[in-house]
């Protein structure tokens, strides 16, 4: 009897061994677990664009330096324009006021450049009225006897206006003396500076507006009430 409960025992073991989980094999590869990143996303960046015929560009929208400064102003598209409150700079640039912005443009085009400007209530005549203007690449235009002329330097920029900002903006040469429409010849989509340095004390800049496919007034029209357009990517 001993004998038969012992061999009930080593046959339950056996089936009990014989029924568990077999071992995995020893090739057998695990499942790989990506881990988690906290890796920030890519930034985005964001462009001033042209739209149907206009680019626009606001006065805010400068890499601001020296004595140039934002003011608040209703009258101003967006609330806002940009000012320089330093010392007249009429025969040259003084590089510490020059100011950049970049934006750019979908394809190769001639754009007119006009601006949106306003003169202190009590400025007198031409005070406080124009600044120093560059495309950086020479891709400056003025026109002077029939013929375009590279603009390949700084060159003087000037309207009049007061109360309102006022629609309007020419070149005014030196060497030798003329007035010119100044328009801008981009050879190619892609992006682009534009700088501004200081010449006259309180100077005020609303906006910049670029043209091309319309005459001048319709720009002015479509312009008067529209801010810059920006393409984020």
């Amino acid at each position: 009897m001993k004998t038969i409960f012992l061999a009930f025992i080593v046959l339950s073991l056996a089936m009990s061994c014989s029924s568990s989980d077999p071992e995995p094999e020893p090739n057998q590869e695990s499942p790989i677990i990506e881990e988690e990143t906290n890796d920030p996303p890519p930034e985005e960046k964001c462009y001033i664009v042209n739209k149907d015929g206009l680019l626009i560009i606001e006065g805010e929208s400068f890499e601001l330096k020296g004595k140039w400064r934002i003011v608040e102003d209703d009258k101003a598209t967006g609330g806002k324009y940009i000012e320089y409150y330093g010392s007249n700079s009429y025969q040259s640039q003084n590089l510490d006021n020059e100011i950049s912005v970049k934006f750019k443009v979908d394809a190769a085009a001639t754009y007119l450049v006009r601006w949106y400007m306003r003169q202190p209530d009590e400025a007198e005549g031409d005070k406080s009225n124009d600044v120093w203007i560059y495309f950086p690449g020479n891709i400056g235009l003025a026109r002077h006897n029939g013929e375009d002329v590279t603009l390949e330097h700084y060159e003087k920029f000037v309207s009049r206006g007061k109360g309102e900002f006022t629609y309007g903006g020419a070149l005014d040469m030196h060497n030798p003396k003329y007035s010119s429409w100044m328009r801008v010849r981009f050879p190619a989509a892609g992006e682009y500076i534009l700088k501004i340095c200081a010449r006259s004390e309180f100077f005020q800049l609303d906006k910049l507006v670029l043209s091309t496919g319309m005459p001048d007034g319709d720009a002015e029209t479509r312009s008067k009430t529209l801010s810059e357009t920006i393409k984020c990517e």
